[in-house]
């Protein structure tokens, strides 16, 4: 490659056009247009670049260098071409969902009422769809089309000299929002800098490989399906294929197929999607799947469960799964995307800890449990998989977060971060910035350690052990109950676990008159059942919970399937389900709830 990528001055735009320089003909980015290698669409680099020089001079015409731009449009070429034609203009990129469905625009009115856009980048096809968008007499920003194909369609590859780049690493690329905000989003700025920094870390973890190929269905929104695809990808010179998330939701196997039919080296997904296929995909689907060709799986944006690791892999090893192939990794919008990830080619760092120590905020491994990883015959232990290690460069504590005190090993905490892949902070909030950007250890006697260095409060929990992060949870979804720490994340897999009839499961609290309760809502997979089934279907869920976790919840709700509030990427959202809880708009319950309004248990149940 170019010394261009070692250049202090380099951005992703200055990569792009010296990829299109020296390799103009090579593959870029491939689309599957239905999900499926019959409709694949490519582009080369230099298509790329011709696409995304046509977006930036209309951005350009219209005075937009220098402002925000909100890219709406659906997964796709156009789309990265949109985003790259956004950062040459030296504009900043909003990425949002475009608004398909209710959520959406709840979302995108939000997104546009925090960063107000000079334009709006989005598929001529949902441009009626905007009209909605804006309340009554309020201007919506210029739509600028995403799909228009560019008037330099056939011109020649460019030159082979190195563009001139007018983009600066300390501009303000991109600002991300949380992919589950709606009423009350932050987005987070990241500079070129940041982008760049983080693109290296990651190319640095997994190598240079001539034949990498790699695979996302991700949303291109957010952190993991933007920074670690899209951008990855064309930092380091290697095709990617993409398809949109419905695609994979709506038949999993497409993504073993994908892998399968275009020998995919590297590919990501949350935990969820491992759960997915080991669930849902059939036998008659794999007929000639084939995994044997990767080499990184990545999983991260959200805990990572061992149980669901073990039965994807009994599931598809002979199919040519290798679980070495796994990186599990841990990451967060507000540090770009990378903080932690396990060695390729490494075996999982498992740790099994005592559940009641854990729950007093120790992690105490249990040296007297079997070392093999199948079962938990005590049932006093729960394991944690290790996230790996810090990205170079940065400085990762765990730390109590009310005093400050940095914590030993083994004692759970908030995970601070200190580093390039930092992001700036949140587009105009002052106040949020300077406490969860500008965090300042305490040092062993109690007094804070100066303003030279500070860190991310990244609002998540865990411990270090011999310098390896474990995650788990988030310090706004942990459950206090009794005084003890529960993780909402464990006890749904318990009560994933405790049946088979059990499609998905959300756990939350809920405020009673004098403490929290504990509040579970399972998906039933057949809601054609008897009451005397559903009740003892009832029975049974509250048992495990409280067999392992020894608390009774206070409500045991049995909903259809389709009722639990998800992400478009099929992420589970707590916080949605804990709001719609107290209004009784989660959906149709099967069983009678057996708590009152007001969270406290009814007597005598």
């Amino acid at each position: 490659m170019s010394p261009y990528l070692s250049r202090p001055d380099a951005t992703l735009t200055g990569v792009l056009g010296v990829r299109a320089r020296l390799t103009p003909h090579r593959p870029a980015f491939r689309f599957l247009a239905d999900g499926t290698s019959d409709r694949v669409e490519t582009w080369t680099y230099a298509e790329l670049k011709r696409h995304a020089d046509a977006v930036t001079a209309r951005l350009r015409a219209g005075g937009h260098r220098g402002g925000r731009v909100v890219l709406a449009g659906r997964p796709g070429l156009p789309f990265v071409a949109g985003l790259l034609g956004v950062l040459q203009a030296g504009a900043t990129a909003v990425p949002a969902f475009p608004p398909t469905n209710r959520r959406a625009v709840t979302r995108l009115r939000s997104i546009l009422a925090d960063c107000v856009p000079g334009a709006i980048l989005a598929d001529s096809r949902h441009e009626r769809r905007f009209a909605g968008v804006t309340d009554a007499g309020e201007a919506l920003p210029p739509l600028i089309p995403l799909d228009d194909a560019p008037s330099s369609q056939g011109a020649d590859p460019p030159g082979p000299t190195a563009p001139h780049d007018p983009v600066r690493p300390t501009d303000t690329a991109l600002i991300q929002y949380s992919s589950g905000s709606t009423g009350d989003p932050k987005g987070v700025e990241l500079t070129h800098a940041n982008l760049m920094s983080n693109c290296h870390s990651i190319g640095r973890h997994i190598g240079a490989e001539d034949d990498r190929v790699g695979l996302t269905w991700l949303p291109p929104y957010h952190d993991m399906g933007l920074i670690g695809t899209i951008m990855l990808a064309l930092h380091g010179g290697w095709p990617l294929l993409m398809m949109t998330p419905e695609h994979f939701v709506q038949q999993p196997a497409r993504w073993l197929r994908a892998i399968t039919d275009h020998r995919v080296t590297i590919t990501v997904a949350p935990n969820f999607a491992f759960q997915l296929c080991a669930d849902t995909v059939d036998d008659e689907d794999l007929a000639g799947v084939d995994l044997s060709s990767l080499r990184q799986v990545f999983c991260g944006s959200e805990p990572v469960a061992l149980d669901t690791l073990d039965a994807f892999r009994k599931r598809f090893a002979p199919l040519g799964y290798q679980e070495e192939t796994l990186i599990p990794c841990y990451g967060l919008a507000e540090a770009t995307l990378l903080v932690t990830a396990k060695a390729p080619g490494t075996a999982l760092g498992v740790e099994w800890v005592d559940r009641e120590a854990l729950s007093r905020g120790r992690a105490v491994t249990r040296d007297e449990l079997p070392r093999e990883r199948e079962g938990n015959p005590s049932g006093d232990a729960v394991p944690i998989v290790g996230c790996g290690v810090p990205a170079e460069g940065h400085d990762l504590l765990v730390v109590d977060p009310e005093s400050g005190r940095v914590l030993a090993d083994g004692t759970v905490g908030e995970i601070w971060v200190h580093g390039p892949h930092v992001a700036v902070g949140y587009h105009g909030r002052p106040g949020p910035t300077a406490t969860v950007f500008g965090a300042t250890p305490a040092d062993r006697a109690g007094r804070h350690s100066g303003p030279d260095k500070t860190y991310l409060r990244t609002g998540d929990l865990g411990y270090l052990r011999d310098g390896e992060l474990f995650v788990t949870g988030r310090i706004s979804g942990l459950l206090v109950v009794a005084g003890r720490n529960l993780y909402p994340q464990d006890i749904e897999r318990t009560v994933d676990r405790a049946d088979p009839s059990v499609h998905r499961s959300v756990v939350f609290a809920v405020r009673g008159t004098s403490e929290e309760h504990v509040v579970v809502v399972a998906e039933v997979r057949d809601s054609r059942r008897t009451r005397a089934e559903l009740d003892s279907l009832h029975g049974r869920l509250l048992a495990a919970v409280a067999a392992e976790h020894g608390v009774r919840p206070a409500g045991v709700h049995l909903v259809r399937i389709g009722t639990i509030p998800l992400t478009t990427s099929g992420k589970i959202r707590r916080g949605a389900a804990r709001s719609a809880y107290p209004e009784r708009t989660l959906g149709s319950v099967l069983v009678p709830s057996d708590t009152c309004a007001d969270g406290e248990p009814r007597h005598g149940h």
